[in-house]
């Protein structure tokens, strides 16, 4: 009974392969003449925005103390960032946290209170503002300002329209190679987008990797600035041109 099993199953076997064959030989789309061609669209512009992590935390002998203190300065830096912004769109505030506290003294960690700490994530849409902005934290007694990130509002419009000259390159490509070959190019057969290709300078703008310390002190004077650079929008594409 195995014997003739296993013996039904090469004839299928042997069937389909056959007829893959034949179907090979009948102008099947894998034999057909054609010519793949890559295209690269890059747009850059200047940054429009930027976002920050803005930090604030306490250490103290009571949990109570933490808590009252990191959220009395966390609503005061929401109340001058409602000033350079939306209050709804451009603010997102974390839950606040709290946990005992150990430093390393004397060779080993001893507990020094109960700290509490939250963050808050701002945009800021106009960048002419960033100076004054950062001179009313500073003024605040945050912990951080970190993860300076500078974007562009439209990024989505811009990678749209990295992709059609990414089509279009790849599409003088294979008519320059036509041309040169002797050849007539048919019909588009495959477009594909390669999303690994992002932005030059990283996935979502770029990061100026400054991080602004301010241990929990309120400082005056002047905020500090910033020299943004250019972001460059990028994508790669792949094509197939039929080949008449």
């Amino acid at each position: 009974m195995n014997i003739k099993r296993f013996k039904l199953f090469a004839c299928i076997g042997v069937l389909t392969l056959t007829t893959l064959g034949c179907g090979g030989n009948n102008n099947n789309v894998n034999d057909q003449k054609k010519i793949r061609v890559g295209g690269e669209g890059k747009i850059r512009v200047m940054p429009d925005q930027v976002i920050l992590t803005i930090s604030a935390g306490f250490t103290k002998p009571r949990m109570q103390d933490a808590v009252r203190e990191t959220q009395g300065t966390v609503d005061s830096v929401i109340g001058i960032l409602a000033s350079f912004g939306n209050k709804d769109q451009d603010i997102k505030t974390s839950s606040i946290s709290a946990n005992k506290d150990y430093d390393y003294i004397g060779s080993k960690y001893t507990f020094v209170g109960y700290k509490a700490e939250q963050t808050i994530d701002f945009t800021l849409n106009d960048l002419r503002n960033f100076t004054a902005l950062t001179a009313k934290l500073l003024e605040t007694k945050i912990s951080s300002i970190s993860n300076i990130q500078f974007s562009h509002s439209k990024a989505d419009s811009l990678f749209r329209e990295a992709d059609l000259i990414a089509y279009d390159d790849a599409l003088k490509s294979a008519q320059k190679l036509a041309h040169r070959a002797d050849v007539k190019l048919g019909k588009l057969l495959l477009l594909s987008n390669d999303f690994s290709s992002t932005l030059g300078n990283g996935s979502a703008g770029y990061s100026s990797g400054d991080r602004i310390e301010t241990y929990n002190k309120g400082f005056g004077g002047q905020g500090f600035k910033v020299a943004p650079e250019v972001i460059e929008f990028k994508r790669n594409i792949t094509t197939e041109f039929a080949i008449d």
